[in-house]
């Protein structure tokens, strides 16, 4: 029997992390994430940087990088859509967003120099329609606030619901959890939060705690956001023959799987007879 079951290097787990709108406090965050080989999506909004956009949070200054910031630091990093000025998606015509998302996808791309697909709703309000807009704007994944504190794979990539934001107190028990699993199912941790919050908060060792553990897990595959996404429609798109010896790989991506228990690794391009 072929199971769809397995990441990268035939593991079962995997963690991903998304900070939303490309605030100064994300140099730091990053720092936390290169030192404990952590892979993150960071959600941008290109309309607003400039000072006339800081505020405060908790006597926090906050303050946005500018595109030259943002082309300088966020290398080995995705960066995803956000909208141009953080609007609620939900209130404004299709018109608006249109204008909202595919504007700041194209600056961004711009900017990363390579396509953005992926997206977080502002304010992680979403309904059906904008499903539907984001799509015909070559959206292929689209994230909500709304914590499941489970380990499942979205339903619905656009409306991708995270497991929860960094500093619900259930966190470190989730963490915990996760970690101990032992399943031959597909498992997914995704932690979301916003970087300014670490400092209005005091709460540095608290993501870095959480980054020390997931980087440790030799069991666990770090990805970004556009990772898992790939990865999950590669393997979904794999072909398996009609008496289960015989697999293709049509994508450009490495595939794993198990068959009959063993762990079997499907080139890209390439077919493999068990």
């Amino acid at each position: 029997m072929i199971c769809k079951n397995c990441f990268p290097g035939g593991l079962h787990k995997a963690v991903t992390f998304s900070f939303d709108d490309g605030i100064r406090q994300d140099l730091r965050l990053m720092e936390v994430f290169r030192r404990y080989g952590i892979k993150a999506t960071f959600n941008l909004n290109s309309g607003l940087s400039g000072r006339e956009h800081d505020w405060e949070y908790r006597g926090i200054h906050v303050s946005r990088l500018s595109p030259e910031e943002i082309r300088e630091s966020y290398g080995g990093f995705e960066i995803a859509v956000h909208t141009v000025h953080h609007p609620d998606l939900t209130k404004l015509s299709r018109e608006g967003v249109v204008r909202e998302v595919f504007d700041d996808r194209e600056t961004l791309e711009g900017i990363a120099g390579y396509p953005v697909r992926g997206m977080a709703y502002p304010y992680g309000t979403y309904n059906e329609d904008l499903s539907n807009v984001l799509r015909s704007l070559g959206i292929c994944y689209s994230r909500t606030v709304k914590s499941t504190h489970a380990y499942e794979l979205p339903d619905d990539f656009l409306a991708w619901h995270p497991t929860c934001h960094y500093m619900e107190k259930e966190v470190p028990e989730l963490v915990d959890d996760f970690l101990s699993l032992d399943s031959d199912r597909l498992s997914l941790f995704y932690l979301w939060g916003h970087s300014y919050e670490l400092d209005g908060n005091n709460n540095w060792e608290l993501i870095e705690t959480f980054c020390r553990k997931f980087g440790a897990a030799e069991d666990v595959w770090r990805a970004s956001n556009m990772e898992i996404y790939l990865y999950l429609q590669a393997l979904d798109r794999l072909v398996v023959s009609c008496d289960q010896k015989i697999l293709f790989n049509p994508s450009a991506l490495d595939l794993w799987v198990t068959a009959d228990g063993e762990t079997v690794k499907v080139e890209s391009g390439k077919t493999v007879r068990l």
